[in-house]
């Protein structure tokens, strides 16, 4: 067994108080960190929630997100989040937990991590059934309003007018998609040789060959999904999770959501919504047309993605550098993710 000296302190009871050393000097009041309770969800961030009281009198319940060193997509930053909550606090129709505090460096708590409120809510997540629990929330239209809304805030808002202008693809706005494409290739790369490694390869090579200029560069969320938002009576209480965030095509966002893996059908989006509706929705509030052959090839890169992420869970069980078996059960989707990628190609290359 580990000794506790062992770990990180984000991994230990030593959390507590290394928060309230790091919130005391942050805020300049004094502060009591308590009921901390750990969410197992996820395998990316580390999800903390605490009560924190100070001194003052205020008494605020907080989540922590901590980027775990040996997580899926490390390493992390808190940086890029906390200026994206901050910067998009209180545009309309965009419902956000209210950031806090971050930090980068290593020495507070072992990792980086992000303090933000803790929204009231619970968070639906995909149905794979297609049942009759999905057709019952599919009628919930309220909460579909608000995740069209949401998205198309998203998308709309001026990004190049204040701190989000560092985001700009380093190549010009044409090079969003190209530069996001050749973001995963690099994430996937792998000394592992196989066939999956040829067929990531051809899939890259399609990627970058068919790759076209951002139809318009918008901010994208980049896992805007079932699963990533909180809901509360019947209505999104805040969109979360925008570890991922870009400047982009908005169609990356639209193909992204309706992906199988999150509970897409040909009729349903994350097992909940109607896919008819949600796009006629965001056509009408986005006053823009969805150019369908766009959504193929970004179906192409979200899949692609998909098997990236799954190359990346192989890569660090191999390095023993976690063990988590939820890893080695993904390892084992590699072939059916690989087979629907070289069937999305194939129908993308026909449109």
């Amino acid at each position: 067994m580990l000794q506790r000296e062992c770990l990180q302190a984000w991994r230990t009871d030593a959390l507590a108080e290394r928060l309230e050393a790091f919130i005391a000097a942050r805020s300049g009041d004094t502060v009591r960190v308590s009921d901390l309770k750990r969410f197992t969800a996820g395998f990316s961030w580390v999800t903390v929630r605490f009560r924190a009281v100070f001194g003052s009198g205020a008494d605020l319940a907080l989540i922590v997100r901590i980027g775990d060193p040996n997580g899926l997509l490390a390493p992390y930053t808190a940086r890029p989040e906390h200026l994206l909550l901050e910067t998009l606090h209180g545009t309309p129709r965009l419902p956000l937990p209210k950031a806090y505090w971050f930090s980068d460096d290593p020495a507070v708590v072992g990792a980086p991590f992000l303090i933000t409120e803790c929204v009231r809510g619970v968070t639906p997540l995909p149905v794979w059934t297609g049942g009759d629990e999905a057709k019952a929330a599919g009628d919930r239209s309220d909460l579909l309003d608000d995740f069209v809304d949401a998205l198309v805030a998203i998308h709309g808002f001026a990004w190049r007018e204040g701190p989000l202008a560092e985001l700009a693809p380093a190549g010009g706005d044409g090079s969003a998609t190209i530069g996001e494409v050749e973001r995963w290739i690099a994430f996937a790369a792998s000394p592992v040789d196989g066939p999956n490694a040829l067929a990531m390869h051809f899939a890259g090579k399609w990627l970058t060959a068919h790759a076209r200029p951002a139809a318009a560069a918008v901010l994208v969320h980049g896992d805007y999904r079932v699963g990533n938002f909180m809901a509360l009576d019947g209505r999104i209480s805040a969109i979360l999770d925008w570890e991922l965030a870009h400047v982009g095509d908005p169609h990356e966002d639209l193909a992204w959501v309706g992906m199988r893996t999150f509970g897409g059908t040909g009729t349903l989006i994350g097992g909940l919504f109607d896919r008819a509706e949600f796009y006629r929705r965001y056509e009408e509030r986005a006053r823009r047309v969805i150019d369908w052959g766009a959504i193929r090839y970004f179906e192409v890169l979200s899949q692609f993605k998909m098997a990236a992420i799954l190359v990346g869970a192989e890569r660090r069980l191999r390095e023993g550098a976690v063990h988590d078996v939820r890893l080695g059960a993904m390892s084992l989707q590699m072939s059916r993710t690989l087979m629907g990628l070289m069937s999305m190609i194939k129908a993308a290359a026909r449109c």
